[in-house]
């Protein structure tokens, strides 16, 4: 595939690093589904095989949050147009990013049991203007944190930043990715119906449940994560994983000239401080006036080591 400076995104590039690391995918899905069907098992146990309690049923979330991390960090490095490891960067995921992922939980675990409860309080009632708007701003509300969410994920893996720089940049990449946001949603859409539609038409349910089951095992979980970090990288990569490169590589440059000038004796210095110390000189390949060449002489002479 092209380099990432000249890289077309598109369904043609998605589906290149889809299906050329699909074997590592797989992979990394059935090991997310293992504690999926560990927590989904005890969940059942609690319950005595009975109707279990929604609140119960939504801790998946924060018990699922590690092993989430390590599947967007592996799509991460896919979307990157990386060699995935499938692995050491499930793994690695999970090793570097479990904070933050369990702190986006929780709050997702709240969201999404509000949304439930608000839900669950106005089906049994009968309505009104107050409702109504209560019930806009809750769905504004819960769209608003999926899209800053969809970006932070990505962010988190990506680069070395605080919770609070995280959640500010994906703020401002609430309107600045909202197409590709908005790609993702209608992805997610049209792969909830394909699932759909291939368990319905088999028409059989023990069939439809073995096919269901196939399709998370193997598939699923990690298609639905790709497609979210495959669209959201494309933001996170242009407003902050590339000025964020750029500010890295810019100190350590700094760093290696710095080094390099300290490098130099009194001696080697001396001939390049005669003449007018407002001119420019030649110093390791960069011009600097000799009146700071002079200071640095000075300064070399005042070491008690020099």
């Amino acid at each position: 595939m092209a380099d990432t400076v000249e890289r077309k995104y598109g369904l043609g590039d998605f589906f290149a690093g889809f299906m050329g690391n699909i074997g590592s995918l797989i992979l990394v899905n059935i090991m997310f589904c293992i504690p999926l069907a560990a927590f989904t098992a005890l969940l059942w146990l609690i319950s005595c095989g009975e109707n279990i309690n929604i609140f119960l049923v939504f801790l998946l979330i924060p018990f699922m949050s590690p092993f989430f991390a390590g599947v967007v960090n592996v799509c991460r490095k896919v979307s990157a147009d990386k060699k995935a490891r499938p692995i050491k960067d499930f793994f690695g995921g999970i090793k570097n990013n479990w904070k933050f992922f369990l702190v986006n939980s929780v709050l997702l675990y709240i969201l999404s049991v509000s949304i439930w409860a608000v839900s669950n309080y106005f089906s049994r009632q009968a309505g009104g203007f107050a409702a109504i708007v209560f019930l806009i701003i809750m769905i504004a509300s819960s769209a608003l944190f999926v899209f800053i969410d969809l970006s932070a994920i990505v962010m988190a893996v990506s680069v070395e930043l605080s919770f609070a720089e995280i959640i500010r940049n994906s703020i401002i990449m609430v309107m600045s990715g909202f197409a590709n946001h908005l790609k993702t949603m209608l992805s997610l859409i049209f792969t909830a119906s394909v699932v759909y539609s291939i368990v319905v038409l088999t028409g059989e349910p023990v069939i439809s449940l073995i096919i269901l089951g196939a399709i998370v095992v193997l598939l699923l979980p990690v298609t639905v994560i790709y497609i979210i970090v495959y669209n959201s990288y494309q933001t996170v990569e242009k407003l902050v994983i590339k000025p964020y490169q750029k500010q890295e590589s810019e100190k350590i440059r700094d760093r290696i000239e710095k080094e390099n000038d300290e490098k130099l004796t009194v001696e080697e210095l001396e001939p390049l401080a005669k003449g007018d110390p407002e001119e420019y000189v030649f110093l390791n390949g960069k011009t600097v006036k000799r009146k700071n060449i002079i200071k640095m002489i000075e300064v070399r002479k005042n070491r008690p080591d020099m």
